[in-house]
């Protein structure tokens, strides 16, 4: 039975892999559509504009401009797709209008762009409307989802089939290997064939592409062309010959600009030949527009779709794709390391308690990780206009109440935890993130959303501790850093899939949905909770050691203490709450970017954390100075803030997630070893509780003041200026500690 589960696993992971590959390639041809249908249209609006602007520059009134309407009936029938165009004034009232086609259709049956007409002072003198039914396109896009549905199934079914060869090849081999070593093994396994069966949709997928896309592409590359002949024949009017036209190459290559699918334009005459043209020329011919007058055709134009844009189309979706695969990787190791945990949990009760506990932490933290990247971007939009109090502020607000939340909730929490039952504890937390996610996504003012995100921090906190107490109950003490390693792994694992994919659908389908799909899983998860276990009969009750207002009074007389949590601790959260919950998605919004490049930056902040951590942790059992690993983490961390001086754009907040992944792995590793040597004494007196705790509420507090101090910046200096002084804050406070640690601290903290 225990090896029919890989097989499962393998099949899982290629539908998450085929579902996000389809998904994200119908909203790359839907965007693709129907920004081609939008350009196509815009064409004879700004024919019109340009010709009424002209009027209008000359003194003559909008209503008086006589050749308006042979003029929007020759723009109009350009496209047989126009259902009209009309001219309005600036308070919306139709000056002049050509019906081309009567449908019937109803507002919200037709789409329509809008161009603004202007005087030669630049005031708002009305606009111009072309409408176009939307029903071809709404046809156009149900043929792709059937296109797609079918290539992802048949791409499920290639991935699983060559998962199913892979895994029988390693079960024939699998008893020369430790664990370690079949679960590696399994891994690369299933991502080949999903790779595999991801580059066998991308081919299917490119063609489907060319089949619906490239028929859209040229009509519009045939009223673009239509256009031009227009402008040509004008100018024939005038009594000028082809040959003695100028700006003509000048004016396709701005078109071209402007339409990126036209790879050839081309003017010529009655012969053939060319007269001007711009671009390269592909095989087989282009869409082409003759020249008419007095009967006879004087010219022609062609325009030319080039193959490359819709390849280039698709190469947009691979950075996306390449997401989907790293977050393919990290959740196939998360599957089988359950059910490596589950298979040797079988002899095993604790082992068998920490692989049930795995699925429902890893799923209720996704469901918090997937809000990161558009979380301070959903709260903006809820911002009243007008506000009294900075939206910049405002927009952190969210992230401080759910952080302030955990923060003084968890001390209370874990005695409450200790006597209701863990498992019990852990269901009505679930059961209030699914509330409050499911109020977020509802939220229609700031207010009402930051009392749902108070909600999910209650409902995280009752998960945190409840799931700490099972580790604690479940597990003696030559189990319990292995029990605490998968806890934290499953956080992590969550931290490097959620964000990405949360962007993702943020991207294509808006916020809201982000957070329907967060509560979803955390539905999920409490579903889960129900396989845990119930306290044990002989379960002892576990003290709490929180710290008391005494011990506080004692620890901040403790100078050793305060140099690794004023020092250390609390900046590394500061930058760390102030840079990736907050700043990382509001730089990106504010610079045009989607949620998804937020989503993939935070990604790689989680992914390198991961990756780092555990060598970091090598280097502490082999004796690296911990006050060493402190410090230069903490300056490492706050290298990224700096890239903001260098570069515009998102590209530098890579390099301030990348940087800040690197620090952070180098550090965590470091300080609870550091602030346990350095408090000895404390910890042989006092016990270990009231120093862990007051660490651990510190940490919180960064938490919760890093959205603020980071909101506080932007309204002062800018988003890169609020990055550059949180990087300088951080950077002086590792030179600060490693300084003191060289001096007073030194001996304390030189070696593990």
């Amino acid at each position: 039975m225990f090896r029919s589960r890989p097989f499962g696993v393998a099949a899982l992971v290629a539908l998450f892999g085929v579902v996000m590959a389809a998904f994200l390639s119908y909203f790359k041809f839907e965007a693709a559509l129907e920004a081609a249908l939008r350009s196509r249209m815009t064409v004879p609006a700004v024919a019109v504009r340009e010709a009424v602007e002209a009027t209008l520059a000359l003194g003559v009134p909008l209503a008086g401009a006589s050749e308006t309407p042979a003029l929007l009936e020759r723009e109009g029938a350009t496209d047989p797709e126009i259902d009209s165009i009309e001219v309005a004034d600036a308070q919306g009232r139709r000056v002049f209008a050509a019906p081309v086609a009567t449908t019937g259709l109803q507002p919200g049956e037709l789409g329509a762009v809008r161009m603004p007409l202007r005087n030669s002072f630049d005031l708002r003198m009305g606009e111009v409307v072309v409408r176009y039914p939307l029903f071809s396109l709404s046809q156009r896009l149900a043929e792709m989802r059937m296109r797609l549905a079918l290539i992802a199934l048949v791409g499920w079914a290639v991935a699983t089939l060559l998962a199913a060869a892979g895994l029988a090849w390693v079960a024939r081999r699998e008893g020369a290997w430790s664990a370690a070593q079949r679960e590696g093994r399994l891994t690369a396994v299933i991502l080949a064939a999903l790779m595999l069966g991801l580059l066998a949709m991308g081919a299917a997928t490119q063609r489907a592409f060319e089949a619906g896309l490239r028929p859209e592409l040229e009509r519009k590359a045939g009223v673009v062309g239509a256009s031009v002949g227009e402008l040509v024949g004008k100018a024939l009017d005038h009594g000028l010959a082809l040959d003695e036209l100028v700006g003509v190459s000048a004016h396709f290559d701005a078109l071209r600009a402007e339409h990126r699918e036209l790879a050839y334009l081309v003017l010529r005459d009655a012969a053939g030949a060319v007269r001007f043209a711009s671009g390269a020329a592909e095989p087989g011919r282009g869409v082409e527009v003759p020249i008419e007058r007095d009967g006879r055709r004087v010219g022609s134009v062609e325009a030319q779709v080039g193959a490359a844009y819709i390849r280039h189309i698709l190469l947009e979706s691979a950075l996306d794709l390449g997401v989907v695969f790293v977050v393919a990787l990290f959740l196939t190791r998360e599957l089988l390391h359950g059910l490596t945990s589950a298979g040797a949990g079988a002899a095993q009760g604790g082992a068998a308690v920490l692989a049930r506990l795995r699925a429902p932490l890893f799923l209720f933290m996704l469901a918090e990780e997937l809000t990161r990247a558009f979380l301070p971007g959903y709260a903006r939009s809820l911002v009243p206009a007008g506000a009294a109090t900075s939206p910049e502020l405002l927009v952190g607000l969210p992230i401080v109440v759910f952080m302030a939340v955990v923060a003084f909730g968890q001390p209370l929490l874990a005695p409450w935890s200790e006597r209701g039952g863990h498992r019990r504890t852990m269901a009505w937390g679930a059961a209030f993130g699914v509330i409050g996610l499911a109020g977020a996504a509802l939220a229609t003012g700031l207010a009402d959303f930051v009392a749902w995100r108070a909600l999910c921090g209650l409902g995280y906190g009752m998960v945190f501790v409840a799931g700490q107490g099972l580790v604690i109950e479940h597990t003696g003490p030559a189990e319990r850093t292995r029990g605490f390693a998968m806890f934290v792994g499953a956080i992590m694992v969550a931290g490097v899939c959620g964000p990405p994919v949360g962007g993702m659908l943020a991207d294509h389908l808006g916020p809201r949905w982000g957070f329907g799909v967060a509560a979803a899983l955390a539905a999920a998860a409490a579903l889960a909770v129900s396989g845990l276990p119930g306290r044990a009969a002989d379960a002892a009750p576990i003290a709490s050691g929180a710290p008391t207002p005494r011990d506080f009074a004692r620890l901040f007389r403790e100078g050793r203490f305060l140099w690794v949590t004023l020092l250390a601790a609390l900046p590394a959260k500061l930058i760390l709450a102030g840079a990736c919950f907050y700043l990382v998605p509001v730089y990106a919004g504010a610079a045009g970017a989607p949620p998804s490049v937020a989503g993939r930056a935070l990604m790689l902040y989680a992914v390198l954390l991961v990756l780092v951590l555990p060598q970091a942790t090598r280097w502490v059992e082999r004796g690296v100075p911990l006050a060493r690993l402190v410090g230069a983490g903490l300056a490492l961390s706050s290298l990224g803030g700096f890239a903001l001086l260098a570069w515009h754009g998102v590209a530098p907040l890579y390099a301030v997630t990348a940087l800040l992944g690197l620090g952070q792995g180098l550090s965590i590793a470091a300080q609870s070893s550091l602030l346990a040597q350095v408090c000895g004494t404390e910890i042989a007196t006092h016990g270990s509780g009231p120093v862990f705790g007051a660490y651990r509420l510190i940490e919180r507090l960064g938490n919760t003041c890093g959205p603020l101090l980071a909101g506080a910046l932007v309204l002062a200096v800018g988003h890169a200026g609020a990055f550059v002084a949180l990087a300088a804050l951080t950077l002086a406070s590792g030179l600060l500690f490693a300084l003191l640690g060289r001096g007073r601290f030194g001996a304390a903290g030189a070696r593990a």
